[in-house]
Order: structure tokens, then sequence, then C-alpha cells
């Protein structure tokens, strides 16, 4: 149904179903409720690709909404709505005017197994090959071993507009690697950095820009061009080269099922690269762009989705992940046992340069 069709349903249930005076006393407004379903009608990018039919979504809650009673009922009640999309990054927000502070609440959670060990990572493999620790000035988001003993970056957070020095020591990496003539490197983004897509994904195309021989077509960036649900339209910047110079040998990009978001934003650009080769398992598949909350009531917001990501060959990453080039399995045994199999064949894989 598109948004005119909607709207006619609104009336329908006015006129019909519930006029003004059937209304629950001191209930909410049924305006919050439709605000955030008409976001959804209007821009949401995957109905279609997840077999949703939003428009019996929004009739059956519409029905619920229009007898809550409270703020946090109807809250309630749009965030058992927005959880049917199955996406995680959709968030509730709740301000509290008593102490001035906001929550946070995600009404759809998904957990997803991580294919390393932060103690295994750090004890067993970056300290005997010279890791000298984080670097200075940063909280634990970035790090990289000497390279003419394991040539090994890896990232917890994506740096911001704010902490340019990263990027400096990003080059001084890439310069040791090419001084060193070294035909392999190992970038490891299984940790998942942190960070919304659009705040940060200028710095991850900078940070691939450190690694392209050339300018790149990247991925798809797909959202929205009309009524209905599979009218779209599709952006595909380029990644260009960055930096005073590029490594532009192997790149071993390790990624696991705790890849989202912006490491999955990443690895969607990453992939055509002639020279990058994915090891570990399947991303989790949650790339879409949330934006800001759109009121519900007084205390209580939502957000709404608004573009998704496709890799270069049009494959859906939203649900399915990135596959891959080189599978390598993990097991929660092998990260009690001290080992880390995914960066083992990495380190494998460097040895047969």
């Amino acid at each position: 149904m598109t948004k005119t069709g909607f709207c006619s349903l609104i009336l329908v249930f006015f006129g019909c179903m519930h006029s003004p005076q059937e209304l629950p006393e001191n209930s909410p407004d049924i305006e919050g409720f439709t605000a955030i379903f008409e976001k959804y009608e209007e821009f949401c990018p995957y109905f279609v690709h997840k077999d949703l039919d939003w428009a019996s979504i929004g009739e059956e809650y519409f029905t619920l909404a229009n007898n809550c009673q409270t703020e946090d009922a109807m809250a309630e009640v749009v965030a058992e709505m927005v959880s049917l999309l199955e996406d995680p990054t959709i968030r509730l927000t709740f301000y509290d005017p008593i102490t001035f502070e906001y929550y946070v609440i995600f009404p759809f959670s998904q957990g997803y197994f991580s294919n390393y060990n932060m103690d295994v990572l750090v004890n067993n493999y970056l300290l005997p090959h010279g890791w000298a620790g984080w670097e200075e000035g940063y909280v634990e988001d970035f790090g990289w071993c000497p390279p003419e003993i394991l040539p090994y970056i890896f990232l917890n957070e994506f740096p911001d507009s704010g902490t340019p020095s990263a990027l400096n020591s990003l080059d001084s990496f890439v310069t040791k690697c090419n001084s060193l003539e070294l035909p392999a490197v190992i970038i490891d983004i299984r940790m998942n950095p942190e960070g919304l897509l659009e705040s940060t994904g200028a710095c991850a195309h900078s940070f691939m820009g450190r690694f392209a021989a050339k300018s790149y077509p990247g991925a798809i960036y797909r959202s929205r061009s009309g009524p209905e649900y599979d009218q779209y339209v599709d952006a595909r910047p380029a990644v260009f080269k960055a930096g005073e110079e590029q490594f532009t040998g192997t790149v071993i990009l390790l990624i696991g099922e705790n890849c989202i978001q912006d490491s999955e934003n990443m690895t969607a650009n990453f992939i055509n690269f002639p020279n990058v080769v994915l090891v570990g398992d399947t991303t989790g598949g949650s790339v879409s762009f949330a934006k800001a909350g759109t009121a519900i009531s007084e205390r209580w917001s939502c957000g709404y989705v608004n573009k998704t990501i496709l890799t270069y060959n049009s494959h859906w990453i939203e649900g399915n992940g990135i596959y891959p080039d080189i599978v390598v399995e993990t097991s929660p045994a092998d990260l009690a046992a001290g080992i880390d199999p995914v960066l083992d064949y990495a380190i494998e894989m460097l040895d047969s340069f």
C-alpha cells in the first residue's frame, strides 16, 4: 500500500471505527504513531527484500495504538511494530524530564558470534609479534604491529574527523610496509569498529583509500524514490586514493558475523578492490542508515530507516551479510583454548607470498 492508501486507512479508522469520542480518557495523541508509520512507509527501502506487508502491519498496530491510555503503552506498541523489521539499528529514545536523561531502547536485538577474543588476540598474537600497546592518545581503538615482524593492523573504532592523527599513524604503517616491499598485509575488523554509518563513513572511505591503486566504484547506497516499495534510486560513490602513498599489495581483510554497520560498509566497498581477500566468516547483515527519531509523544521518539547498502554487484547485504572469499571456521572452544583460527590462517597466507 502506498502512503495515500494508508492516509485513507486512517480516515476509515477515525470515521468508522474509532471516533474521537471513543478514545480512552487521557490517551496519547495517535498522530505520533501515524508519524512513525508514515516515515517507514515513505522511506524504508527493504520491505520487498524482507517480504513485509507494511500496510497490513500498520492496520494491525493502529488498532492497538488507538487503545493506548499512556505514552509508555504507545511506545510499547511502536516498539513491537518496528521489531518486525528485524533491524537491530532501530532505536526508541525516552527522555526523563525529572533527571534530564535520555535512555535508548533497541526493540530488536540479535546475538552475533564474535570469531575473535581480544585477550587471546593481544596476549597470544600481538604482544609476541612486537605490539607496543595502544596508539598514544587513543582509547583502545586502533593499533598495529611492526610491519617487519607482522604486517597487521586492527580497528576497535573508526576514528572520526576529530582524530586526524589516527590517519597519520596509518600513513606511517603504509609507508613502512612499502619501504619493506611487503607483498601483503592483514587488516582486522572482526572487532566491529563502532559508529553510525553516516558519521564515520567518510573516515572508512579515507582508510580504504590508503590501499587503493586507483579509484574504484564503491558499494550501492539504495534509497526509495517513490511511493511503491520497489521504487529505488541508487548512488554509487567511488573510493579514491587517499594519503601521501598507498599500499597496493594484497590486503587480507579479516571479517566475521560480529561485523555490522560501519565494518560491513567498509567490507562492501573493499570487495571491489582486486587486491583485497576476505577471510573469516559471513558478516552480520545489518547495514541500515538509521535516521534521528520522530516524536511519538512528549517523551518518546523512534528512529526510522531511509537507506541501505548493496554490494557493487547488487547483492543485498541486509539480512544476508557479505560472504568471505575464504571461510575459516572458529568455535568457542578454539577461543577458550587461546587459539585464533582466522588470524592463524591469515599469517599462513602471509608466509605463502
